[in-house]
């Protein structure tokens, strides 16, 4: 055999022994301790950022603030009021109250600068189908009702998922099914306001999107003519400002003309309220208008907090936090992203919560960040949470000096907003092409996400998409790659049969000198219960593929009647052509196993036993790259199964589980505390820095193993 495999290599082995569990939780323990008294002031500056920042705010920062805000709040006044009437079902006046009062208070607890929290066309869609399904055909009053107490529940759930910092919930489901979830949902806002659109009656928009177009092409007779044109042309109208800025400012670099286009929305809503105005007292030019908003906040409404009530919201109330929470996560990491600052995911959702919670006393119905809307304010060059402030003003003015001049907006034109607003939530073809070359699973996701909405409701497709991302999330744990390690010449470690090398890559050249008889493997995923009966099972078959079966030593008379492993060792070694080496030792590369449960360390022990069976004699077991907090964990490993009863086989290689050869001892004498310690300390020896001294080390320890070149049957 080589020299490079001659030796153990000390200088790879790991000779400190890590720290005791006792010994850490004493740490940990410190640390709390040390932390306890500047924990409550450090807790109260992170829930209220504005601490933080307000003190360091710059003058120069002000006029961009101003800017931002004002921009937002023109757009956010015709934007809420079409949010409200055409997806929630509710009167106008009630996504303005959403939408003032929640970027007033989230400016207080923010932690991003650019996000914009108000009505959504997804979430407002998703409260309007929730109270069609749990209020029907209540009166108005028990539809607002219904949405506040619906708020407020959101944001009672988004306060404690915050404060006590749950956030990491969000991040269970993966970009993907949202990308899908959105793009269907921005289907069914477009195929909803279809109706609205032409003026067309008697179409149930709350059905799945399916369905609504096929009762739309058959109701299209029903067309209301001035309907139709005051809403294809603003639909146009609206469009081409869009799109004739944009070159404008990317093509001519006319830069003042963005903010004509962040507008449009609010130029074409008086262009057709003073068409409409002038229109209205016809009588041949008929069509549908907003009517009566009330004064200011003369029509509030509060939330029902009877227990009676809160099954009936609490049905619709899962759906509801989590569309609101990915929607706003989304929108916050996005901008975090592109303008170079790390928001935090947890008191996000706290301001959030504040926001559901206080804005429902006055009737608002669940808010979440804008995509939109805080795009828009990115692009305007808002400088700090500041700008939310002004947005809210500009919000409350509306609320008192518009509602007159609202009463004219002609329907239709609502429609079109809403349809040209959430158009950018439909995903390009090019992202589900991308997800394919990336992983099938991903694009899976995408396509149940967007096939649910399509063809059922919002809450079926929220449902089917979380439920779709946790089923995967658990798949890839509980099926993790185990890769069979070769050494090349080069002294890398690869797995030539991994799908790497099978688009045609030809495999590089394998060592010819490494030592035989010793089994390489790497597990790349946590060893937790979920896995450890796959990865068990897997390396029993890969040991049978690989090595030959030299436990010679149990009578046929004396085995188990499920152990069936010599025939299938002989089956497979009579189809094979090259005559395999017996099983010296097992090295296991830890360098991808992050976290390692009691239900892994039992896998680990059953293995070195199982192994053992199968070669007749004890399997050393050494291991590489083992992060120095689990070495504790797996010390009792290499001591394990080192007296295998290869002289009956009352647990077969392929039969059940036995206890555990260690003993639970609450009381223990110094002499056994002594010894235990030795024998942790010799079970270092199997612990490496490196797989080739893992190698190494166990190629030494096997060195004087000899082998009978066939199998006795005895």
């Amino acid at each position: 055999m080589a020299d490079k495999f001659d030796n153990p290599g000390d200088e790879s082995d790991i000779k400190r022994r890590p720290r005791t569990h006792k010994e850490e939780l004493a740490a940990s323990a410190r640390k709390i301790a040390k932390d306890l008294p500047t924990f409550p002031a450090r807790y109260l500056k992170a829930l209220f950022p504005i601490i933080s920042w307000l003190p360091r705010y710059q003058i120069e920062w002000l006029w961009g603030d101003f800017i931002a805000g004002v921009t937002v709040g023109l757009v956010a006044v015709p934007q809420s009021i079409s949010y409200a009437s055409k997806l929630a079902n509710l009167p106008a006046q009630f996504g303005l109250y959403t939408s003032f009062i929640g970027v007033l208070l989230y400016a207080l607890f923010a932690t991003s600068k650019d996000v914009t929290i108000g009505p959504t066309g997804v979430l407002s869609l998703a409260t309007g189908q929730a109270i069609a399904t749990y209020v029907g055909t209540g009166t108005t009053a028990d539809q607002v009702t219904f949405a506040a107490t619906l708020a407020f529940w959101t944001g009672i759930i988004q306060l404690i998922v915050g404060l006590f910092r749950f956030g990491i919930i969000i991040d269970f489901v993966p970009i993907p099914v949202i990308s899908g979830f959105t793009t269907g949902a921005g289907l069914q806002v477009i195929f909803s306001q279809l109706p609205a659109l032409l003026g067309i009656k008697g179409v149930n928009t709350n059905n799945a999107p399916y369905q609504v177009l096929i009762d739309f092409f058959k109701a299209i007779s029903g067309t209301s003519t001035y309907d139709a044109v005051f809403g294809f042309t603003s639909l146009a109208f609206i469009l081409l400002i869009k799109y004739a800025t944009d070159y404008a400012v990317k093509r001519r670099g006319i830069t003042w003309l963005k903010y004509v286009g962040f507008l449009r929305n609010t130029i074409v809503v008086i262009i057709y309220t003073g068409i409409s105005y002038a229109l209205r007292n016809s009588k041949t030019v008929v069509f549908a208008i907003v009517k009566t908003i009330p004064y200011g906040l003369s029509g509030i409404k509060s939330p029902d907090f009877s227990l009676s009530y809160a099954p009936t919201v609490f049905q619709a109330l899962p759906a509801i936090f989590i569309v609101s929470v990915l929607e706003h996560i989304a929108v916050v990491k996005t901008y975090g992203r592109v303008n170079g600052y790390t928001p935090n995911a947890n008191q996000e959702i706290v301001a959030m919560g504040l926001a559901n919670t206080f804005g429902s006393l006055i009737g608002a119905f669940p808010a979440t960040g804008s995509f939109s809307r805080s795009a828009i304010k990115t692009a305007s060059g808002v400088r700090s949470p500041l700008g939310s402030f002004v947005t809210g003003i500009v919000v409350v003015i509306g609320l008192f000096s518009l509602t007159t001049s609202l009463y004219y907006v002609p329907s239709a034109v609502l429609s079109a907003m809403v349809v040209a607003s959430v158009a950018e939530l439909v995903s390009k073809g090019k992202i589900a092409a991308d997800l394919i070359k990336v992983e099938f699973l991903d694009f899976l996701g995408f396509f149940v996400g967007f096939i649910v909405t399509v063809f059922s409701s919002l809450e079926n497709a929220i449902y089917a998409s979380a439920g779709y991302s946790l089923l995967v999330l658990l798949f890839r744990i509980a099926r993790p790659r185990v890769e069979i390690l070769s050494r090349t010449v080069s002294g890398e470690w690869i797995d030539p049969e991994s799908d790497e090398y099978a688009d045609g890559e030809s495999v590089p050249a394998l060592d010819a000198e490494s030592p035989e008889g010793i089994f390489v493997f790497k597990v790349e995923e946590a060893l937790t219960y979920p896995n450890s009966g796959y990865i068990l099972d897997f390396v029993k078959e890969a040991v049978i593929d690989r090595f030959r079966y030299t436990n010679t030593s149990v009578r046929k008379a004396d085995k188990n009647w499920s152990d069936d492993t010599e025939a299938r060792f002989n089956a497979r070694q009579k189809e094979g052509l090259k005559p395999l080496p017996p099983l010296r030792a097992v090295v296991l590369d830890f360098s991808s196993v992050t976290n390692i449960d009691y239900t892994g360390f039992q896998i680990l022990i059953d293995l070195k036993e199982d192994l053992g069976r199968y070669a007749g004699r004890t399997v050393p077991f050494h291991f590489a790259h083992v992060r120095r907090r689990h070495i504790n964990t797996l010390l009792g490993v290499p001591q394990a199964g080192k007296n295998v009863n290869t002289s009956s086989a009352t647990a077969a290689f392929e039969g059940g589980k036995k206890p555990s050869s260690f003993k639970l001892k609450f009381k223990k004498t110094a002499e056994e505390i002594a010894d235990q310690e030795a024998s942790a300390d010799a079970a270092l020896n199997y612990f490496h820095r490196t797989v080739d001294a893992a190698v190494r080390a166990a190629n030494a320890e096997t060195a004087d193993v000899v082998f009978e070149s066939g199998l006795t049957d005895v």
